[in-house]
């Protein structure tokens, strides 16, 4: 019986020292190889930013400060209006070394910049959609809403409160565009968006 204890440990002692040195083997591959696509990004000139390159929203649809009154203006609406004039792109779920790839290992910091000013955008139209629903005002929190989706925001958040509005209206024809625009999505919230808008709940709890 020792004796075959001991035949049945050097055997999966071999096994695991075999599959080791696989893992090991894998390991030292990706990362010649990531240092490899690293080196070629790296090597990329910069190249001229098109149109198409750059979110697009239509700032000139938001609510007036005048249109709250005679109630405080949310904080989010003059932090948006401050982003009209600046330029922003949406890089979620692109790499920077898809990145420089793609623009130029020298147009990083600026497209960092970029996007960053999108991240900010995101943050604080949803805030705004958000208050724009809770005082009633839910056909500007719709519209709002569908011109982010628009510019391809992975925002869990936002795609929580239109699943919710349009369920509370009864438009499944809604709920049909945002699994489309969900099913373009590249980072990592896409699974919970998708779980979101499959669910049978009739009333989605708003959160991050």
């Amino acid at each position: 019986m020792n004796l075959l204890i001991f035949a049945s440990f050097m055997v999966f002692g071999t096994w695991l020292t075999i599959q080791l040195k696989k893992s090991r083997k894998l390991n030292e591959k990706a990362e010649k190889d990531f240092w490899e696509e690293e080196a070629m990004a790296d090597s990329v000139r910069k190249k001229q930013l098109e149109d198409s390159d750059f979110v697009i929203f239509p700032f000139d649809k938001l609510p007036t400060e005048e249109s709250f009154s005679p109630n405080p203006v949310p904080e989010s609406l003059p932090l948006l209006m401050s982003l009209a004039d600046k330029k922003m792109v949406n890089l979620n779920g692109i790499s920077n070394t898809e990145v420089k790839k793609r623009f130029g290992v020298a147009n990083l910091s600026l497209l960092t910049e970029y996007d960053t000013n999108y991240e900010t955008f995101v943050k604080h139209i949803y805030l705004l959609c958000q208050h724009l629903y809770d005082i009633g005002r839910i056909e500007e929190a719709l519209m709002l809403s569908e011109e982010t989706i628009l510019t391809g925001t992975d925002s869990l958040s936002h795609y929580k409160l239109i699943i919710q509005i349009y369920r509370e209206q009864g438009n499944p024809a809604g709920i049909d565009w945002l699994k489309e625009k969900a099913d373009g999505i590249h980072s990592l919230t896409r699974g919970a968006i998708l779980r979101a808008l499959n669910s049978d709940s009739d009333s989605t709890e708003v959160g991050s």
